[in-house]
């Protein structure tokens, strides 16, 4: 019969179960789900049980503690060693509260780490109670970490998912300009600034006032219609006189709205500034800011056209050279308009609620000059000094040494823009010099330069030299003479010495190669200038259509004649003429192809100053200043014509360009270097203009304005003669122009008193008051 214990020895059912965990090493599975990676518990069975889920730098430890540890410190855990055995079994039981699970296994897995505490039960507790402060010191960096990680975790995630859904998509609160565009792909947005602000561009027209004066006065629609009939009689410097008010068109001006742009800017909001700059866009909302781009030289053009009327056009200080004397030419200040704030204003009014109905007042502002005096005569002695030194210049056994005055007509200067302001640039005009040494080289006898012909394949022109053709390479020993007078090396008084070379001309290559090299050359050029407003749009087409049809036309070499009518043929609607204003029946009206004299008369003068032979010319009927005095040239196919003749060995080419203010002919080919000289006559009065009114039933009541500016008939003869450079008189010619008289036409609208009506009252009303001064009522 098994001997039973006393009661008060019997374990009690907690000391059992305790027992029976700490025999069979059972874990916890309390603990092991709140105990960290890496927790040691206290029975080195344990821990060697659970080594292999711990890292191998913490598995090696316990082990190796247990193994050097003293049989008495492990028995302080045993539950069969009495006193030891209550203390681990209250520990048991704090264990197994839910409280203190994590907190046990904590203080258990410290205890062997304590290697300097003293060994026993009681070392064993004061461990113990030690433990929970460091194992919290040790967890701290790990629990930061983890929260580290889990918030980087969840901010990926949420990137992520901003990425899925906004990837593509332009972040909320942006929008361009007054379009919002939050929540778009760049091609939706695109579409949307296109379709709100294209239409306003198309749209946009401006009026531009001289003074705050000229806006509250002015009559805009009478002032306007007589800017636009008049605006091709007068010459461009007559027309900008007195202007008061200019009309500024979008599409004249070149307005540009760069949309792609504009979208890729909004796109960029809150992926370029970050996160910050997207919050600051979902809150108070970003917009980017629109702004036209406007053609350089069209915008240029206007505000130049202002300045002459509204403002003074500054003058830079210069140089002049006279008989190879450089001097200095006095400059002033003057006042101009502002570009930048003229565009800044056509930008907003263009793209705001009334595009067609912008108003601008134009204040010029003073404008100082890019080149002062000092500057001016810094550049004036440095010229002096290229000047004197002179330049030789040698071709096969002949030298030609040039001195101030030989090389001061080539000399030009320009105004650059650098980093530090403006400087006034000398150089020398190359193809000037080409042209000269050219002439001379011609004047010492050698005839065996180049004979060449033109001709078109393709819209190509190519240009062909006769077998056995050379010429003199002038262009190289210009572009010497600009680097040993003007270039980074030109310096000391050493005279410049240049020999000019012969070179095989080459059978056939293209108009471009030919001008590089030198072979053909600019004969001569002349430029025309008309007004640029949408009253002459017209005109200004038919100019540009004859121009075309005109350029690349070849003048045959030993007499072939050039003839306009039949380069251009008919001026009709056909040929895609318009209808602009000519002068017919001694007034301007309008006929189709209005325009093409002006072609005519820069060819005109293109040839006359070549000194080919003139077989026919007319002037106009009418007087037209823009063009020198007596040197116009008329056309009316197919009685009226202009015709010259190629006398020279070689064939002519006729190159037309053009703005939309501008149209200059160029001559090229082998320069026969005719030097031509022009007496013009005095003018001879005609009679007198007459004035007449016109009443326009479709103008507004009220309307009055000159559509025909009136000028006597008068007549002039200029004298051209035309030398070789040996000074023989080839040919000479009168041109003689009589011009009849222009009645000043007047046109008012329905119910407006007429000029000669408002005469007639004021006569009366003068006699009526000399009457009642008479008799002393």
């Amino acid at each position: 019969m098994a001997t039973r214990r006393p009661c008060d020895e019997r374990p009690s059912s907690e000391e059992r179960r305790a027992r029976a965990r700490a025999e069979r090493r059972i874990v916890m599975p309390s603990n092991r789900v709140s105990r960290p990676k890496g927790t040691v518990r206290s029975s080195s069975s344990a821990t060697a049980q659970s080594s292999s889920a711990r890292p191998s730098s913490f598995a090696s430890r316990p082990s190796a503690r247990a193994a050097t540890r003293p049989k008495s410190s492990s028995k302080a855990v045993t539950p069969h060693s009495g006193g030891a055995a209550a203390g681990a079994t209250t520990t048991a039981r704090r264990a197994a509260s839910p409280s203190n699970r994590s907190r046990a296994t904590v203080s258990q897995a410290k205890a062997p780490r304590n290697f300097g505490a003293p060994r026993g039960a009681s070392a064993g507790r004061a461990g113990i109670a030690s433990r929970p402060a460091a194992k919290r010191r040790s967890l701290g960096p790990r629990i930061a970490l983890a929260a580290a990680l889990a918030l980087l975790a969840l901010v990926g995630g949420a990137w992520a998912i901003d990425g899925a859904v906004n990837g593509s998509r332009i972040y909320d609160g942006v929008s361009v300009g007054a379009v919002d565009v939050s929540g778009m792909t760049e091609e939706e947005a695109r579409r949307a600034v296109s379709s709100f602000y294209e239409p306003r561009v198309a749209d946009g027209r401006a009026l531009i006032f001289a003074s705050e004066e000229a806006r509250d006065t002015l009559d805009v629609e009478s002032e306007l219609a007589e800017q636009d009939a008049q605006a091709e009689q007068l010459s461009l410097e007559e027309a900008r006189a007195n202007k008061q008010v200019w009309v500024a068109e979008s599409g004249t001006l070149g307005a540009r709205l760069s949309v792609s742009e504009l979208v890729s800017r909004a796109f960029a909001v809150g992926r370029d500034g970050g996160l910050a700059e997207r919050m600051e866009a979902a809150r108070n909302g970003v917009s980017v800011d629109v702004a036209l781009s406007f053609d350089e030289e069209a915008l240029e053009a206007l505000c130049s056209s202002i300045d002459e009327s509204a403002g003074e056009p500054r003058l830079d200080y210069g140089i002049a050279i006279e008989a190879g004397t450089v001097s200095v030419t006095e400059g002033h200040g003057g006042k101009a308009v502002d570009r930048a704030s003229v565009a800044r204003q056509l930008s907003e009014g263009f793209l705001g609620e009334a595009p067609g109905k912008v108003v601008i007042v134009a204040t010029p502002d003073e404008a100082d000059v890019r080149i002062g005096a000092d500057e001016a005569a810094r550049i004036a002695d440095e010229v002096q000094a290229a000047l004197d030194r002179g330049c030789t210049f040698s071709f096969e056994q002949t030298e030609w040494p040039l001195g101030t005055a030989d090389l001061g007509a080539w000399v030009r200067t320009r105004v650059e823009e650098r980093e530090e302001g403006f400087a006034l640039v000398p150089y020398l005009d190359e193809t000037e010099a080409a042209s000269g040494l050219l002439g001379l080289i011609r004047d010492a006898g050698y005839t065996s330069a180049a004979t060449v012909s033109f001709d078109v394949d393709g819209g190509e022109v190519w240009v062909s030299a006769r077998e056995g053709s050379r010429y003199p390479h002038t262009a190289d020993a210009a572009a010497q003479a600009q680097s040993a007078l003007f270039g980074s090396e030109a310096a000391g008084s050493d005279t410049p010495s240049i020999a000019i070379q012969w070179g095989e001309a080459p059978s056939r290559t293209t108009f471009d190669e030919a001008l590089e090299m030198g072979l053909i050359a600019p004969i001569s050029s002349f430029t025309t200038e008309y007004n640029d407003s949408p009253a002459t749009a017209n005109r200004r087409h038919n100019i540009h259509t004859a121009a075309d049809l005109l350029n690349n036309s070849i003048a045959r070499a030993d007499g072939g004649e050039w003839s306009f009518n039949d380069t251009v043929g008919e001026a009709n609607e056909e040929a895609g003429f318009q209808a602009a204003h000519a002068i017919i029946n001694g007034e301007y009206d309008d006929a189709i192809g209005g325009g093409i004299c002006q072609v005519a008369t820069t060819v005109f003068n293109a040839v006359y100053e070549a000194g080919y032979p003139v077989t026919e010319r007319r002037n106009h009927s009418l007087y037209i200043s823009s063009y020198p005095t007596g040197r116009d040239a008329a056309i009316a196919y197919p009685d009226l014509d202009l015709t010259w003749v190629n006398d020279g060995t070689s064939d002519v080419l006729m190159r037309s360009r053009y703005t939309d203010s501008s149209l200059t002919v160029t001559l090229y080919g082998i320069d026969p270097g005719y030097v031509v000289s022009t007496q013009t006559g005095d003018w001879e009065t005609g009679e007198p203009f007459k004035k007449r009114t016109k009443v326009d039933e479709s103008e507004p009541e009220g309307t009055r304005y000159v559509k025909t500016a009136g000028a006597d008939g008068r007549s002039v003869t200029v004298h051209r003669t035309v030398r070789d450079r040996a000074g023989n008189v080839l040919h000479e010619e009168d041109f003689t122009s009589n011009y009849a008289p222009i009645d000043e036409v007047t046109v008012v609208g329905p119910n407006t008193p007429t000029r000669e009506r408002e005469d007639a009252d004021k006569e009366a009303t003068d006699k009526e008051e000399a009457s009642v001064l008479s008799t002393g009522d």
